[in-house]
């Protein structure tokens, strides 16, 4: 039995307030395309079989509250991915709410950002500042983030990715031509 004061306890009221109204927060402005870049030369970076996808895969694709910024190469799990060109990797993180577990290498002789983004879980071979050769495997193609399912998410950045100044570019004329042996 649990002891008390003695005093009887009252029901508190509270008063009724109205619900907070709250802005709602605009999302960020897209960077604005960059305009096509001449291709480089360079390999595939999906060793398998792979499709381009549907017109929704494709570069500039509309998406909640932003475009689609890279080309989906649709391909099975655990397909290998190489780097197309000798480079450095600039970032290596995982956004589950998005892109997954992925990797960002500069291009040593363009300057360009090359981002390969859903990739298999376990399966990456370069680290944050890691120097790559073109050729070299770097992961496997997965399904991490928020994807439908495996397939490489694949983006070019001139300038910079997420940078100031630093703007995307059609990955898929670049595919296209290393595809074709470019």
């Amino acid at each position: 039995m649990r002891r008390g004061s003695g005093r009887a306890r009252t029901p508190t009221r509270r008063r009724a307030t109205a619900p907070r109204r709250v802005a709602p927060v605009a999302p960020a402005p897209a960077p604005t395309p960059a305009p096509d870049a001449p291709p480089v030369g360079g390999l595939f970076p999906v060793q398998g079989s792979y499709t381009f996808g549907g017109e929704d895969a494709r570069f500039g694709a509309g998406r909640p509250g932003h475009i689609h910024q890279g080309q989906d190469v649709v391909a099975a799990s655990g397909t290998p991915l190489v780097s197309p060109v000798t480079g450095t990797v600039t970032w290596k993180a995982n956004q589950p709410g998005g892109a997954g577990i992925y990797l960002v290498i500069r291009g040593t002789a363009d300057g360009r950002d090359y981002v390969f983004m859903h990739l298999l879980r376990g399966s990456v071979q370069a680290a944050q500042g890691d120097a790559v050769a073109a050729g070299q495997a770097i992961a496997q193609v997965g399904a991490t983030g928020v994807a439908s399912g495996p397939h490489l998410h694949f983006e070019i950045w001139v300038g910079g990715w997420q940078e100031r100044g630093g703007a995307p570019v059609d990955p898929l004329p670049q595919l296209q031509a290393w595809a074709g042996g470019s």
